[in-house]
């Protein structure tokens, strides 16, 4: 596994060289884990390194960061350390195993073997491990044959209680398999089934279920995610009147053309939070009481709450987008929202003249500033102050009614704007 591990960027490559002499130094052994170790051997670019340390982590790491002047974060409960380099960081922990009071709990941990530590990861194929010790560097360690489930394409739980102990496991489980194309192996669906009828996702902790929901709608195209999980009854912990249907798809494949489309054509625009568009579609489905309450339940972002609700109050209201109406009612109307709410609009109404209005909102309305300021005014002897705030909305109005672009356009039409403003 040497050669695997060539394989991450070189500025990975020199920081894990960098532990493992520090490990030497310390008479520790510590190992690269989980989704890294997966992602290598299936040569796929990889993005997290995770470290198993077999003793104490938060002192490794404190010795590390002290050494090389870099910032780190300790959380003791468990074990874990945090560094952070310019553009990355590396997530530490000690070598633990774990006990769980009862089903959804938060576990309770005990300092352990990297064998012990694998064991209680969520599936054989994040189970596995790479040596960064200097005797024998590179080699991939396996317990539990995640290598082989690799090979065959499963997704395979450790032992009969995974589900119960963590039932967000259950979501994670479909987000590995659609992810990569694999198979959930026959045991563990059984295992997800008894899960599911047992009601586990009842005595998990509302937020570690939105964290799962959302990574899952951060995927590429989350509705074959979503469509798994219905036919599953994995997805009645949003509302038990959930459905996915065929309206359901026509609709994911719009947003994903819409966000193509965003990203494509309004590069210097802000970039999207493409799960708030995937979230809403789902919850559009219901009252927005119903709406509002889940996400309140499930401890989402006021901001994200905002943007969701926001739409539902004014997808009615953005159907008359398809009149002909000047430019500055468009941005009127779609400058308040976001650009998420902005696109939403856009894949939920497929007429041609509210897309054509909305693409002439981020190319155009979204960018017009005008080139006279306040002081301009001031020098020109305009007064009262009080009036300058309606009569720069009107002059933005003007300006993208009627296309001036040079100053003296802007400060001929706010003299009109001054007269009628102060008749």
């Amino acid at each position: 596994m040497t050669n695997t591990l060539k394989k991450l960027n070189p500025e990975f490559n020199h920081v894990l060289q960098s532990f493992s002499d520090l490990a030497v130094g310390s008479g520790i052994k510590i190992y690269l884990v989980g989704g890294a170790v997966r992602d290598l051997c299936l040569c796929r670019k990889t993005f997290d390194l995770d470290i198993v340390v077999e003793g104490d982590a938060i002192k490794f790491v404190h010795t590390f960061c002290e050494r090389n002047k870099k910032k780190f974060k300790k959380h003791h409960v468990f074990g874990t350390a945090t560094i952070y380099f310019d553009d990355f960081h590396v997530d530490f922990v000690t070598a633990r195993r774990e006990t769980y009071a009862f089903s959804g709990a938060l576990p309770k941990v005990k300092p352990a073997s990297l064998k012990e530590d694998l064991f209680r990861r969520d599936f054989t194929i994040n189970a596995m491990a790479i040596s960064l010790n200097k005797e024998d560097y590179g080699l991939l360690v396996d317990f539990y044959g995640g290598r082989k489930d690799l090979e065959n394409g499963l997704i395979r739980v450790l032992h009969e209680k995974s589900f119960m102990d963590d039932p967000t496991r259950i979501l994670r489980a479909v987000r590995f398999e659609q992810r990569f194309s694999f198979k959930i192996e026959s045991v563990t669906l059984e295992l997800l089934h008894k899960a599911i009828m047992q009601e586990a996702f009842s005595f998990v902790n509302a937020h570690r279920l939105r964290d799962e929901l959302i990574s899952i709608l951060k995927e590429s195209k989350p509705y074959k995610y979503l469509v798994r999980l219905f036919r599953l009854k994995a997805l009645f912990f949003i509302n038990r009147s959930l459905k996915i249907n065929k309206k359901d798809a026509l609709l994911f494949a719009r947003l994903d053309k819409g966000i193509y489309f965003y990203e494509k054509e309004f590069e210097a625009h802000r970039k999207l939070e493409e799960y708030i568009l995937y979230l809403t579609a789902i919850l559009i489905k219901f009252p927005r009481k119903d709406a509002a309450s889940f996400l309140e339940r499930f401890g989402f972002k006021k901001g994200d709450k905002m943007r969701i609700l926001s739409i539902y109050d004014n997808l009615i209201s953005a159907k008359t987008l398809t009149k002909k109406t000047l430019p500055h009612k468009i941005f009127q109307f779609l400058n308040p929202f976001s650009f998420e709410s902005v696109v939403f609009f856009y894949a939920y109404y497929p007429d041609k003249e509210i897309r054509r209005h909305i693409n002439f909102f981020l190319s155009n309305l979204s960018v017009v500033r005008l080139k006279l300021k306040g002081h301009d005014l001031k020098q020109m002897g305009f007064a009262p102050l009080t009036l300058y705030g309606k009569l720069f909305e009107k002059l933005l109005h003007a300006k993208m009614d009627k296309g001036f672009e040079s100053i003296d356009d802007e400060i001929k039409e706010a003299r009109a704007i001054f007269r009628k403003l102060s008749a």
